[in-house]
């Protein structure tokens, strides 16, 4: 018991000193960290850099997209390139020294209030990135209402946009999707495009893989095979869901459809507003016209007549209207009239990952105040009830 008094004290000091030298190397730690990242990018000519923390997971979209430091910024030649991005929370001593942290959409719902960060300043910015559809992600914890400063989602009001889609007039200039887009007359379909079109002899094809879903899109299918079936017509469904096999994405599937559909399921598997895919895209790019089913406003994305709308005719309505255009070619060269006026393309990641760093560097953006106070309505739009209760 003595020799336990006597080396106690000893024992004790020692502790704390460790303690304390642990803390020292962890602080020297960081400081060198910094003063390295500080060096490795010196050359750029910006006043400061703009520091962003991936809260949550950083391997899936749209954070896997950011990449690590500046790397993404150099990489896709960004105006801005003095953005640093880290998963480490511990980066800096204080979270509070980071200009924005955020937050993937596909986990921060699901987080509790103490797993969240602490120390939050005004002038930092708490962004929502996302790019699945609240319909699979909900949130629906009231702690997440006056949260964000910022949203970084598909959502065309979002504060700036992730998209899947975008759409440029001729000159290469980029017009939409837009919530007031305006699309003015269409030219008519010349005759190259009309002989084109001619040798197409199928009905509709659909590439899927995503058997069942949440919306019931594979049942929607099945009823509109038996209405087409009237007509003598088909949808030949290819992949994991359907008999016929073609590779989604290869050359050879991609002139399969240009050569002999008249029409592409382009089906979410999802309803939210704005949640329009490149599925889109898999109609429009090899001559076929989309039909659509989701909850979207297409008119934001398709000038009128270029596309059917599965949820708006419903499977009677819309094989019918499939088999009179298929029948009349006069009619159905009227639904190509807006590739005389408008190219599509998917979303470049590289627009939407440099836009983060110049909302960074817009001192003005920066010192505004914004809270998005009713998060929970806005991102569950019309299926809030649905989703969250």
């Amino acid at each position: 018991m003595a020799l336990c008094r006597r080396y106690f004290p000893r024992l004790f000091a020692a502790v704390v000193a460790l303690y304390l030298l642990t803390l020292l190397h962890v602080y020297r730690t960081r400081l060198w960290q910094l003063r390295a990242t500080r060096h490795d990018i010196s050359h750029l000519n910006h006043t400061r850099l703009r520091y962003v923390l991936q809260w949550t997971r950083r391997f899936s979209a749209p954070f896997d997209f950011m990449g690590e430091g500046n790397s993404a910024f150099v990489r896709n030649r960004c105006r801005h390139t003095n953005c640093y991005v880290t998963d480490d929370a511990d980066y800096f001593l204080n979270q509070s020294d980071f200009d924005a942290i955020a937050f993937n959409g596909r986990d921060v719902i699901h987080l509790w209030p103490f797993q969240m960060p602490s120390g939050r300043t005004p002038r930092q910015k708490y962004i929502f990135g996302a790019m699945e559809s609240p319909d699979n992600f909900p949130a629906c914890d009231e702690a997440l209402d006056g949260f964000f400063n910022w949203t970084w989602t598909y959502r065309l009001d979002s504060d700036f946009r992730w998209g899947y889609i975008t759409i440029y007039d001729r000159s290469g200039a980029v017009v939409g999707p837009k919530i007031d887009m305006h699309w003015p007359p269409l030219d008519p379909v010349n005759d190259q495009l009309k002989w084109k079109l001619s040798g197409k002899t199928l009905a509709a094809a659909w590439f899927v893989s995503h058997c069942r879903t949440r919306r019931r899109r594979e049942d929607f299918v099945a009823e509109l095979q038996t209405e087409l079936a009237r007509y003598g017509l088909a949808v030949d469904v290819y992949g994991a869901c359907g008999d016929l096999d073609c590779p989604r994405g290869e050359r050879a599937c991609d002139r399969l459809l240009e050569r002999s559909y008249h029409f592409y399921l382009s089906f979410e598997n999802s309803f939210a507003e704005d949640y329009v895919t490149e599925k889109l895209l898999t109609a429009l790019d090899n001559y076929a016209v989309p039909i659509v089913y989701g909850a979207a406003n297409y008119s934001r994305f398709l000038p009128p007549g270029s596309y059917l709308d599965a949820r708006a005719l419903g499977p009677a309505a819309l094989a019918r209207t499939m088999s009179e255009l298929i029948a009349n070619k006069s009619l159905y060269y009227e639904f190509f009239r807006w590739r005389n006026h408008y190219t599509y393309r998917e979303t470049s990641s590289t627009d939407d990952v440099c836009r983060l760093c110049e909302m960074l560097n817009d001192d003005d953006r920066m010192a505004e105040t914004t809270v998005w106070k009713d998060f929970r309505s806005w991102w569950n739009g019309a299926q809030y009830e649905e989703n969250c209760t």
